[in-house]
């Protein structure tokens, strides 16, 4: 067998991971563990442990230096549009090493406290039991449209501390941020990123609103916290909101999207979930791994570094494939197939690993478990009605549109 090749080994093409991952991942995980993709001068990690590792040690991979692999395609006029997205005066957690990262993931963390975590559930509980009434068995919808959509924006309507009734606007604004990953040349990208004045307007109106009405939510919790002895800023304030939007209601829409649709591909593991609701969270654990909503994200090395005897330079960047660690054979038994009953299937790094794992990877879980336990309570059957239109984009797995049926 050759060599594996940076043509077969397309990081960068959205086909790649939907057409041809089953036959390059074991390979990588042969022969190749730490690949080099030589166009853009990258180090593709494909094992889990591997992954891991260079997720926990942030003093050697770096997060600071961008995370997304179409950044390095980006010449110097087009990187500075791109940084207009958000205001530059403020910093992002997911861009940040310790300490600073603690002290800014911190800051967000207060609002996972057990009340507004509580009044949460309550909402996730009453908008499934409206979607579950709305369902009439043996008839074709779109799934996407009905649930794994706009129930995350609910959520995050509520999290975040937006008024109801913007699910439209909140979701272009999120699909917009999600469409910048695919968009070349400064024009385009300016056009793109005058978009998210609007976003950025509706962001300061709430904020306006919550510094008199207060309340259990991420904005009041920021507008009562200090950074460096000081109230946040606006720019920092801007920035945890949009990305509280927007990773709270792609990642969720794309694990409860792809919950569904294997379970519909799988069907006898629906009978294994209705006849032991036991069985629930790990079938939610395993429809992470399954599904890996975010594929893969880039660390820049800080000092020379040696993996599986590969030499990666201070500067390098390694491109940490979560997707393809999620098939690791030595890992996970069997790793293409989905089985609910999976040993340690909660090893997965769906949600990332080490400092850097989502921070909403509970809101997640606990959206998914409500909802699947909700579906398996009143359907017996969950069926594809039509062929499932696939996202086409290098980080996010997903769907754009996915017929079912439920009886």
């Amino acid at each position: 067998m050759s060599e594996l090749t940076s043509a077969e080994v397309r990081i960068e093409d959205p086909d790649f991971y939907i057409n041809d991952r089953e036959d390059v991942y074991p390979r990588l995980h042969r022969e190749a563990p730490v690949f080099h993709y030589e166009p853009l001068d990258v180090f593709v990690l494909s094992g889990l442990d591997d992954i891991r590792e260079a997720a926990r040690t942030p003093e050697i991979f770096s997060s600071a230096s961008g995370l997304h692999l179409h950044q390095l395609r980006l010449d110097a006029e087009e990187q500075a549009v791109y940084g207009t997205v958000f205001d530059p005066a403020g910093e992002q957690f997911a861009y940040a090493d310790p300490p600073r990262h603690r002290e800014l993931r911190s800051i967000a963390s207060r609002s996972f406290a057990p009340r507004a975590i509580a009044y949460l559930t309550e909402r996730i509980q009453k908008d499934v039991a409206d979607f579950v009434e709305s369902v009439e068995p043996g008839r074709s919808f779109d799934f996407v449209e009905a649930a794994a959509a706009p129930l995350p924006i609910g959520v995050a309507e509520h999290f975040i501390g937006l008024p109801s009734g913007h699910a439209d606007e909140i979701r272009g604004w999120s699909d917009a941020l999600e469409s910048l990953k695919l968009i070349r040349g400064p024009e385009k990208l300016r056009e793109a990123v005058a978009q998210f004045a609007t976003m950025n307007d509706f962001f300061r109106e709430q904020i306006a609103f919550k510094r008199q009405n207060p309340g259990e939510d991420l904005i009041s919790a920021m507008l009562d916290a200090e950074l460096d002895g000081e109230p946040l800023s606006e720019a920092n304030l801007l920035i945890y909101c949009g990305t509280f939007l927007s990773a709270g209601s792609d990642t969720t829409r794309s694990l409860l999207a792809g919950m569904i649709h294997a379970f519909a591909e799988h069907p006898e593991q629906w009978e294994k979930l209705r006849a032991n609701p036991d069985l629930l969270d790990p079938a939610v654990e395993e429809s992470l791994r399954w599904t890996t909503p975010a594929r893969g994200f880039l660390r820049t090395a800080t000092e020379d570094v040696d993996v599986h005897g590969v030499h990666i330079k201070a500067g390098q960047r390694a491109y940490l494939l979560f997707d393809a660690g999620n098939r690791d054979e030595s890992a996970f038994a069997d790793p293409w197939s989905f089985d609910i009953e999976r040993p340690g299937a909660n090893a997965h790094v769906a949600f990332g690993y080490g400092i850097h794992q989502c921070i909403a990877a509970h809101l997640a879980r606990l959206e998914a478990r409500i909802l699947l336990r909700a579906i398996a309570e009143r359907f017996s059957t969950i069926e594809l009605a039509g062929t499932p239109t696939e996202i086409r984009q290098v980080l996010r797995a997903g769907w754009h549109e996915m017929p079912v049926v439920l009886r």
